[in-house]
């Protein structure tokens, strides 16, 4: 006579009082794979692409850029300013231009030892400053403008101002060697006002990309296409 169930389950334990016989194994249903809406908050993780690896690139190169430009206007020439030239301004950082009796009196004030260093000044910090602004932009753009002549457009905004940069330093160290040339004083004033309306055009297409990387991340938003988001039917 065989074993009621209770009577297995206080032999053989709990479990077997359910199996089928002494012998049997416990009948296993097929594992299902969960389902993406199965999955808890938090479980769908976006793995890292090259995407998110050249964005890390790119933003490192735009803060090192600007960093520097900042570095080489805000201490680099005002220290250049008050140490050699008497506390009077250097032609550069004069947004509206110069004319001649500015340079003059600017010429006197440094003297041939001033003007050494004036023209060491423009070939370390002041050459690496734009060179490495502008290659912080282009990447910028670059990477975030989909569009192959816009991109084109907003690259030769930022290759204009470094070469108007570095074309301009040098035109200012012979204006301020000689400061009786009209023509050379003219030419260093209007590439001065260049290298300034260049720039507030390079911030304006910076906000044009930044305005266009958000509506295309409200748009991935609105269709479920962000990294950690439910895909949506």
């Amino acid at each position: 006579m065989g074993m009621t169930n209770s009577q297995k389950a206080k032999k053989y334990g709990a479990s077997s009082g359910k199996a089928g016989g002494a012998g049997s194994s416990p009948a296993r249903s097929p594992r299902r794979g969960q389902h993406v809406y199965e999955m808890p908050d938090g479980a769908l993780k976006a793995e890292p692409g090259k995407s998110s690896s050249a964005s890390i690139v790119v933003g490192a190169a735009l803060i090192i850029g600007i960093a520097i430009w900042a570095y080489y206007h805000a201490v680099v020439l005002t220290g250049f300013s008050e140490r050699a030239a008497g506390g009077m301004g250097v032609p550069e950082l004069q947004l509206g231009g110069f004319d001649q009796p500015y340079i003059t009196q600017f010429s006197q004030a440094l003297g041939d030892s001033g003007l050494g260093d004036y023209t060491g000044v423009h070939a370390t910090t002041g050459l690496f400053a734009p060179l490495l602004f502008a290659l912080g932009m282009l990447l910028f753009f670059g990477l975030n403008t989909p569009k192959r002549a816009l991109k084109w457009l907003f690259w030769l905004a930022a290759l204009a101002y470094a070469l108007v940069f570095v074309v301009g330093n040098r035109v200012l160290e012979s204006a301020v060697a000689s400061p009786n040339d009209a023509d050379l004083v003219a030419s260093a004033s209007g590439l001065v006002i260049a290298r300034w309306a260049l720039l507030a055009a390079l911030v304006v297409v910076a906000l044009i990309v930044n305005i266009m990387i958000v509506r295309r991340k409200l748009n991935d938003f609105a269709e479920g296409k962000l990294p950690g988001q439910r895909p949506r039917e």
